[in-house]
C-alpha cells in the first residue's frame, strides 16, 4: 500500500499549510493540537515537491496567500 499524506492547517494563522505521511509521528517543533487535518491524500494525489520535502524534512510546510511582493527580488 503506498503512503497517505495528511494535510493541515494551523489553528490560529490558517494561510500555514502543513504536510506530513499519515504513519509518521508528528514533527519535533510544533505540536498537533495547533494543527487541523484538512484532508488525506494518496501518495500519487500530492505534488512532487510535496513528497520530496517529507521525504527529506518529514513535513512539507508552506504559505497559502502570497502575492508577487513576497517574491524575492533577483
Amino acid at each position: 500500500m503506498s503512503p497517505r499524506y495528511r494535510f493541515l492547517v494551523h489553528q490560529r494563522h490558517p494561510a500555514y499549510r502543513l504536510v506530513v505521511r499519515e504513519d509518521r509521528p508528528f514533527p519535533d517543533g510544533s505540536t498537533e493540537a495547533d494543527w487541523r487535518q484538512t484532508r488525506i491524500r494518496d501518495e500519487a494525489d500530492v505534488n512532487d515537491q510535496v513528497r520530496e520535502d517529507v521525504a527529506r524534512d518529514g513535513y512539507s510546510l508552506f504559505r497559502i496567500g502570497l502575492s508577487f511582493a513576497d517574491l524575492p527580488e533577483g
